[in-house]
């Protein structure tokens, strides 16, 4: 049977609402200020989810994550002070960080390892405004609203490029006072992704990650391991500062990259009265737009 007219213009109606509902969303408004912060700082805008749905949570950390944080949470959603209980996020603890209201912004109580050792520094009992710039800007706005809301909020967002990370998704969940009437701290897992980064922690070879300048960014587990190096280490030292060995004059970035040539060599050492010989061979990946030089040293028998 043919729908009535009056039938026709209601579901017509209906859907001119969607569409104008979903129109609004999509229109420059407040978000343009966010936008504009982080494009003047050569990043793109990120991405802000209220209440995120499970099918929301692309990595199944931040949907661990959230399940613990449900089974914590009272009837209408909330978790007070009482009832929060960092033992029971288990591994997922290296990963997390609790933060709190404080005179200079919001400070961390705590700060997993995980984290520290992505952005090479741990920053337990620092603030926000340790990181300056449109970086603290973006955290202080997205914890005073959430705080604001009572309401949970997934963010993911590009570091400054001195960070060797692609992208930070972090799912912010507030824990509110006992009395339920303001937030007493964020419980926040923050999880980075690097598909670089990852390879190269799964092979046994030491590896460096180097900048034009030769400075080191990243050392997967096998360098770290090999030249005693901390976990937790924001770029700075050169190669030769770090492990003392002097690359020499490096062919450009650009035409390593471009003619995928590999630099390669065989060189002996002596390191504690020890004769050794390695191989050293470097070739160029791109992260983020930014060129880098992948450096793989290869102990050989002497």
């Amino acid at each position: 049977m043919r729908a009535s007219l009056a039938e026709a213009h209601t579901k017509s109606d209906a859907f001119d609402y969607v569409v104008d509902a979903i129109a609004a969303g999509l229109m420059p408004a407040q978000s343009d200020a966010l936008r504009q912060l982080f494009k003047d700082n050569g990043a793109r805008e990120p991405t802000i989810i209220w209440s995120p749905e499970p099918q929301e949570l692309l990595q199944p950390g931040l949907s661990r994550f959230a399940s613990v944080c449900d089974k914590l949470s009272d009837r209408n959603g909330r978790i007070t002070e009482t009832t929060f209980d960092l033992e029971r996020f288990g591994g997922l603890a290296d990963w997390l960080m609790l933060v709190a209201p404080d005179v200079d912004g919001y400070r961390y109580l705590y700060y997993g390892a995980g984290i520290a050792d992505h952005y090479g520094r741990d920053m337990t009992g620092q603030t926000t405004a340790e990181f300056g710039g449109h970086i603290q800007t973006f955290f202080e706005a997205v914890y005073r609203a959430a705080a604001a809301r009572f309401e949970r909020v997934l963010t993911e967002h590009e570091p400054p490029l001195s960070v060797f990370v692609r992208c930070w998704r972090r799912l912010v969940v507030p824990v509110l006072t006992e009395d339920g009437r303001e937030t007493a701290f964020f419980a926040v897992i923050n999880l980075p992704e690097n598909e670089l980064r990852a390879g190269l922690d799964l092979i046994s070879e030491q590896v460096f990650v180097l900048d034009a300048d030769q400075v080191v960014y990243y050392a997967n587990t096998a360098a770290r391991s090999s030249f005693a190096l901390a976990a937790s280490r924001a770029p700075g030292p050169t190669m030769l500062q770090l492990t003392g060995i002097d690359l020499g004059p490096l062919p450009p970035l650009s035409d390593i990259f471009t003619d995928t040539r590999l630099a390669d060599r065989v060189e002996l050492s002596l390191v504690a009265g020890i004769t050794e010989r390695r191989r050293i061979m470097v070739s160029a990946a791109e992260h983020r737009g930014r060129l880098y030089y992948v450096v793989m040293i290869q102990p050989l028998e002497v």
